[in-house]
């Protein structure tokens, strides 16, 4: 790994800022590349990621990449480079994804002879052209904003993939102009999405079916792995997510933790800057609740532009059960009985903590962080309790 800690690497106009050729798992990350040839040279090299990076005034490509495999290009600030901002050449599985590409004279993506990958939530704005395909057939992107280009996309003997179906949608393309009266997969239902009514052409044989209105927004709302499964009756369980804001602009959400119907806690005016994303958690008490399934669902509000809310909250399920009862004859299952096989596996448990491999918090029936002897007594103290 690479990293330049925010220190500049600046050149004489020739040259490359770094050179990889024929290697393999190689990051560079968090350094300022400038007045280069190219900013970043990779060929031949294999799982490469270059990310958080400013690449600017270099005299060819900002990053280029020539017969390179599974090569990850993300959160890179990448401008005034005098021909593309990113230039691949017959390279296979690449990941594009949320670089601020800007003001590079040529292209600011250009994808020639072969290669495949996904370009996903770029801001690609003021380069000459926003992205070329050139013979390379198996590009997907969505979720990108093409902003004030001469041609925002331009394609040579290729066929792409230019969104992520319905509701989810495409790109956002700055000279659209169509309207939005109607909606759903076949935009001919009443009611506008933010989606246009009719097509983007990309190009020839290229069209974006689901052009967005405005660019890209989106709220996600992603549960936190590992969390419980099971709780004891009389015990809390943490409920703990990730709200993600994934487009480029600040917005505003609030965020409701569920228990079935029951609000138990509240999150208003949640702001959070583009491309950022913070953890929330609500304590869930469960003394007053009966033993049986209940079902958590976080949701966040919908914020101004967005179009696809199918990820806008997220559910799971958590069983008030017998305090101790964390197995069976599977191991980590419980089965409504606390027995020998619960305190077997807290001892195949023991000591172990959130950052452990073998980590279950089920095992923790206390919530203390540790699987230990204060658990195993808690299933002593309940031995034949069942539901």
């Amino acid at each position: 790994m690479i990293n330049g800690a925010g220190y500049a690497v600046i050149g004489d106009g020739s040259g490359n800022g770094f050179t990889l050729i024929s290697v393999n798992n190689v990051t560079i990350e968090n350094t300022n590349i400038q007045n280069f040839t190219y900013g970043i040279y990779a060929e031949t090299a294999t799982s490469v990621i270059i990310r958080d990076n400013n690449i600017t005034s270099n005299s060819y490509d900002g990053i280029g990449l020539f017969y390179c495999f599974a090569t990850t290009v993300l959160t890179n600030r990448i401008t005034g480079n005098d021909y593309d901002g990113i230039e691949i050449y017959n390279c296979s599985e690449n990941n594009i994804k949320e670089n601020y590409i800007a003001t590079n004279a040529w292209f600011g993506i250009g994808i020639y002879e072969y290669s495949t990958g996904n370009v996903t939530r770029n801001k690609i704005i003021d380069n000459y052209n926003g992205i070329e395909l050139s013979y390379s057939s198996n590009i997907k992107t969505f979720h990108n904003d093409f902003i004030n280009h001469t041609q925002h996309a331009s394609t040579q003997f290729s066929i792409a993939v230019w969104d992520n179906g319905y509701p989810s949608g495409g790109n956002y393309w700055s000279d659209y102009t169509d309207t939005d009266v109607y909606s759903g997969p076949n935009q001919n239902q009443p009611g506008s999405d933010g989606i246009g009514d009719t097509p983007y052409n990309c190009s020839e044989n290229n069209q974006d079916r689901y052009p967005l209105m405005q660019v890209f927004t989106n709220i996600a709302v992603q549960r936190v792995l590992p969390s419980k499964s099971i709780v004891g009756q009389g015990y809390n369980v943490t409920i703990e997510v990730r709200v993600e804001n994934q487009g480029w602009e600040p917005k505003t959400t609030s965020i409701t933790f569920h228990v079935n119907t029951t609000v138990i806690a509240t999150c208003t005016n949640l702001a959070m800057t583009g491309r950022n994303q913070t953890i929330l958690n609500a304590i869930w008490q469960t003394a007053t609740y009966t033993k049986g399934n209940y079902t958590t669902r976080i949701v966040a509000d919908t914020v101004s532009g967005e179009v696809d809310i199918t990820d806008n909250n997220c559910t799971w399920m958590i069983h008030v059960g017998v305090p101790g009862d964390v197995s069976s004859s599977t191991q980590g299952v419980y089965d409504g009985i606390v027995n020998m096989r619960d305190i077997q596996y807290m001892i195949l448990l023991f000591n172990a903590k959130p950052s452990s491999p073998k980590w279950n918090p089920n095992a923790d029936v206390n919530n203390d962080l540790v699987v230990n002897m204060r658990d195993i007594n808690i299933a002593i103290m309940n031995f034949n309790k069942h539901e």
